[in-house]
């Protein structure tokens, strides 16, 4: 193994890290060039010279770029300059005011050229002998450049160009900084790199060619361990180190994977102007790794002491470029934010705007608009709880006050109106979450310096003192400013001191955030997440908790704008039916939401965006020993089980190694959902979801003697998807499909859908858009979303194909005569409402349209219609009922891989041989082993039995009493799950019955195919306490609720866990 490289030791000097030869042609080049300008005539001839010596001798480019460029481009550099310079002495008052260049000159798509001052005099720039001062105008009302946003927008970001080197030069006696873009040159792409060769400096197979052939070998060796660090964590890599030959001059190093975030360059050089410091070279770099999404972008800063403003004093110097050191990674996470005016008049620093930013997405999603004028609504009006038409009502005024009030601009408005105020609300942050471990150090840094100018607030009656003092009493500003404050007082734990992230993650109190009188069920904790391309949350109701993480992605701005509306409480709903859907497992319920920025909708984004809202919380999660410590007022350790949802599929593996690789001792259990080869049951595979759903059915035509009669059968959620697919190859032959519709249309057919046909989609995975269109009857037909102005058999004219999808599901019964069963197994939450679930009852008889429903689609009816549906007769099983197939499945694939030790998990469950889990990635298993096969069976018939459970229960109820199911189903999970927290906090048959504690673990709970496979002793050991009580607890909740009901009485709770012990001392 190669020794790790000084990086101290590495940097020599701008001069000797880049090794320039001399351009022999220089001479001649400058003839050719005065010549050229000579005859165009523009710049009078006794100045010729002299600008043409001012560009090669004064702006300090190096001889690569003359023996790059053509005498004519030079020339036309020149003539640029020199235009500018006319133009801002002829529109200014004295020779003494600023210089303004900012021209750019584009040879062509792999090649460009940028010009620009910020504020040098015209004395010096103009032919006076006077030296230009170091000290020359930098004042604060200068903005940073502004073309390195286009070098960023046209160069480094666009994903259409090919790789680009980018050099910059900057010098005082100039203050012109002229940057140059080439495109890189590589060859094909290498074989892998071996650690050994990158920190040896065996890079050039990796390299843009020139850079290859200019960097010493020692900047070799430092881009080799850059290189290496990168893919050691996510993030940036930031490096600073003084040139080793060179006293003068400091080198800053930053390297990061390409494409993980925007506008960095731009960022960083805003950076260095918000701390009035003068970077002299600036080089970027690209390598070309083995794959793609492997590149490595790496930044060269080198800054000169003597060239910076003489008002800047050494150490003052020296602690800002720390301060950049710290700060480049929170800009690196949030390039862009809200609040860039206040940190461009230095106002804000870059810490305070970042905060400010996070801020004021919290307070969108998380302000009481509401506040008390709701509470007294409700209790004014009270409803009852089974009044499904006001409760409708109520939510559909609740939603409409919510979108009218406190926008996210009006949020900023009012940040930025008082940011005085928000600069000591972040002083009160910054002192309670920055970790001083060195008090010493602390007090050197300049945010230290600027944060002890500031006066944080004592406590929350000096708060409301201030604000009473400067605001009146009605202003809305109040509530946002109170929330801010909020905010603070929320935040858990928080990785926004931690220099190495990818985005800001903070762990909230949701007791503190969440109003009960809008969410009367408080989480147990909520996650927030910040990006640069996104924002997102996680929600969870239980310590021990799983849910699936989906993206949502917004074509268009109103489309985000409706998002952003509706993502807490969608991710609230979503977390709080898959608590009642867990109530059969030991997990509570979870869901986390990634609302990406409007427009981002390609699978790159989605999955850069996932990873980077995994990486955040992980963040949070462990005591990463490769990064700093973070306070943790929570004060205990979390486990999250994370889960395939909307988007994430196909990202759960990746996942599941990366918290390997950041030492996650939960790794094999932290994504369900995983392919085989990380030992995970995937639900589409082994139809785990949809073996629930068909319980419910099948026990329907049991109970009703339906079997054998015909079923006219409609669905949401087509043949690509798993629930889809599988409900198709699992329908009973006595169903004939009238109508599906999917993501690519609609597909309907009166007198039938043909079968086989239907299958052969299901097994391919593909879209109804594949239906063999022969096979559909005269009356049958196929609707494109793309489709518009579109005849139907029966006359109907179809304007818009996608709008004519969104609405089939409650038109339906305009193209088939009837349906008996409809089963949602995809679709928006809340599809069928109040509003339109008259679409399902005859306005004749008042009876339902569809008589059988069985929602496989989490929240796909709205609970008052559900309520309205069985009103009107339909036997309706509701998702947390029927869709709970994947949860058990997913809870099993967490109990194997927490119950087995790694060698055992991965050699005798997974039977992963020769594989090397460090490489980010797994070959898919030829086949699966033995006890894998045998453990999927036994969670298959887990799943059935836990359905017909719960059908028998439910019917039971609802034929004795005539509770609606819908309700009875909330009842029964209420039931489960309050029970299962009064047992998960009694200690009595944890510490005083261990008999009968593991009497239930080994025999009743944990599958006797991994106790014999890890022993009883060393299963038991496997699996965390935190997790061993409440596969107990939930075990005796569910089991005793099915079998008794949901009136728990103390009696009959008593004879059950009697009987139980009873059953432990016979064995």
């Amino acid at each position: 193994m190669s020794q790790v490289p000084d990086i101290a030791a590495l940097s020599l000097s701008s001069q000797a890290d880049y090794k320039v030869a001399a351009f022999p042609g220089k001479d001649a080049q400058r003839e050719q060039v005065v010549d050229i300008v000579d005859k165009l005539g523009f710049i009078p001839d006794d100045l010729i010279e002299q600008e043409v010596a001012w560009f090669y001798n004064s702006l300090g480019i190096d001889d690569q770029f003359f023996s790059r460029e053509q005498p004519q481009i030079i020339a036309d550099i020149i003539h640029s300059l020199y235009a500018s310079k006319l133009d801002s002495f002829a529109k200014s008052e004295s020779a003494k005011a600023p210089l303004a260049i900012k021209n750019r000159i584009v040879t062509k798509d792999n090649h460009a050229i940028f010009m620009e001052s910020t504020g040098a005099r015209f004395a010096n720039l103009l032919g006076s002998e006077a030296e230009a001062s170091a000290s020359a105008d930098y004042a604060d009302s200068y903005p940073p450049y502004q073309l390195d946003v286009e070098v960023d927008d046209k160069f480094l970001d666009n994903k259409d160009k090919k790789p680009m080197r980018v050099v910059s030069y900057w010098t005082p006696e100039s203050d012109v900084k002229l940057t140059f873009a080439y495109e890189a040159a590589f060859g094909a792409r290498a074989a892998a790199v071996s650690q050994e060769q990158l920190l040896a400096g065996d890079i050039d197979a990796i390299s843009d060619a020139s850079m290859a052939q200019t960097v010493s070998q020692e900047t070799k060796k430092l881009y080799g361990l850059l290189i290496s660090l990168v893919q050691q964590r996510e993030g940036p890599v930031i490096k600073v180190t003084a040139s080793k030959d060179n006293a003068d001059e400091v080198r800053l190093l930053v390297a990061y994977k390409k494409g993980t975030t925007k506008h960095y360059y731009s960022e960083l050089n805003s950076l260095f102007h918000y701390y009035k410091l003068r970077v002299s070279k600036f080089f970027v770099e690209q390598f070309q790794l083995a794959e793609e999404s492997k590149d490595v972008v790496a930044f060269s800063i080198y800054l000169n002491k003597s060239q910076q403003a003489s008002d800047l004093l050494p150490q003052d110097l020296e602690l800002s470029i720390k301060q950049i050191e710290r700060e480049a990674s929170l800009l690196y996470a949030i390039p862009a934010n809200s609040f860039v005016k206040l940190y461009e008049q230095r106002q804000f620093s870059p810490q305070e705007a970042i905060y400010a930013h996070a801020a004021a997405i919290f307070i969108v999603h998380f302000i009481n608009r509401l506040g008390d004028d709701y509470k007294n609504l409700l209790t004014q009006v009270n409803p009852k709880e089974n009044d499904v038409v006001m409760w409708e009502i109520i939510g559909n005024l609740k939603k409409k006050l919510r979108n009218e009030t406190y926008t996210q601009q009006m949020i900023v408005d009012v940040l930025e109106r008082y940011h005085g105020i928000v600069s000591k609300l972040y002083r009160n942050f910054s002192d309670v979450h920055y970790v001083r471990d060195d008090a010493s150090k602390v007090e050197k840094t300049l945010s230290y310096k600027r944060m002890a100018k500031i006066e944080p607030f004592k406590n929350d009656q000096e708060f409301d003192a201030y604000l009473n003092k400067y605001i009146p009493n009605d202003s809305p500003d109040l509530l946002i400013l109170r929330t801010l404050n909020v905010f603070n007082k929320a935040i858990l734990k928080t990785n926004f001191f931690i220099t190495r992230k990818v985005a800001i993650s903070f762990r909230l109190d949701p007791a503190l955030i969440i109003p009960k009188v809008e969410y009367p069920d408080t989480p147990f904790g909520i996650f927030f997440v910040v990006g640069n391309t996104f924002k997102a949350f996680h929600i969870r109701f239980r310590d021990i908790a799983r849910g699936g993480i989906r993206i949502v992605c917004s074509k268009t701005q109103d489309i985000y704008d409706k998002n952003t509306r509706t993502v807490i409480d969608e991710n609230y709903q979503l977390a709080s039916t898959q608590q009642r859907k867990n109530k059969d497992i030991p997990e509570g319920g979870s869901k986390g939401v990634v609302l990406l920025n409007p427009g981002l909708i390609a699978e790159k984004d989605t999955f850069l965006a996932f990873t980077q809202y995994v990486d955040a919380i992980i963040d949070i999660l462990i005591k990463d020993p490769l990064k700093e410590s973070y306070v943790d007022l929570l004060g205990k350790e979390e486990i999250l089980f994370f889960g395939p949802d909307e988007g994430t599929a196909g990202f759960v593996n990746w996942a599941t190694l990366h918290a390997r690789s950041r030492g996650c001792p939960w790794w094999k259990s932290f994504l369900t959902g995983k392919s085989q080869s990380l030992g995970g049951i995937p639900h589409d595979e082994y139809g785990m979801t949809s073996l629930g759903v068909r319980a419910f059915v099948n026990k329907i035509y049991e109970t009703l003697n339906l079997k054998d009669a015909k079923i006219a059968k409609f669905q949401t959620g087509g043949p690509d998807g798993d629930l889809g697919s599988n409900e198709i190859t699992l329908s009973t032959p006595n169903e004939t499909y009238v109508g599906i519709l999917d993501g690519s249309g609609v597909l309907c057919d009166p007198k039938g859908l043909d079968k086989a046909e239907l299958v052969r989609l299901a097994n391919e995975r593909s879209m109804i858009s594949g239906f063999d269109k022969s096979k559909l009857s005269k009356d049958g037909f196929f609707v494109s979303v793309d489709d518009s102005d579109v005849m139907l058999p029966n006359g109907t004219i179809v304007a818009n194909g996608t709008s004519f999808r969104n609405t089939f599901h409650t038109e339906v019964f305009k193209f088939v005569d009837h349906i008996d069963l409809f089963v949602p197994c995809g679709g928006r939450p809340n599809s069928i409402t109040l509003n339109n679930v008259n679409k399902f009852i005859d306005p004749k008889t008042q009876k339902t349209r569809v008589p059988y429903i069985v929602e496989g689609a989490n929240l796909f009816i709205a609970q008052p219609a559900k309520i309205e549906l069985e009103n009107h007769g339909c036997v309706f099983f509701k998702d947390a009922s029927a869709n709970k197939g994947g949860v058990t499945s997913s809870s099993f694939e967490v109990l194997a891989s927490l119950a087995l030790n790694d060698d055992d998990f991965v050699h005798k469950f997974v039977g992963l041989e020769g594989q090397n889990l460090d490489g980010g990635k797994v070959a898919e298993l030829e086949k699966t082993t033995p006890l894998y096969d045998a453990y999927v069976q036994h969670v298959q018939k887990r799943v059935v039995y836990n359905a017909e459970q719960e059908f028998a229960q439910l019917w039971r109820i609802n034929q004795e009493t005539g509770t609606p199911i819908s309700e009875l189903s909330d009842k029964l999970s209420v039931t489960i799950n309050k029970l299962n927290d009064d047992l998960v906090d009694s200690e009595e048959l944890w510490l005083n019955d261990t008999k009968l504690r593991d009497y239930l673990l080994l025999e009743k709970i944990i599958p006797k195919l991994l106790t014999d496979v890890a022993t009883p002793e060393k299963i038991l050991q496997n699996i965390p306490d935190s997790y061993l009580k409440v596969l107990i607890s939930s075990y005796l909740a569910s089991s005793f609720v099915y079998k008794n009901g949901i009136d728990v009485d103390i009696g009959k709770f008593l004879a059950f866990i009697g009987e139980l012990r009873r059953e432990s001392y016979k064995n």
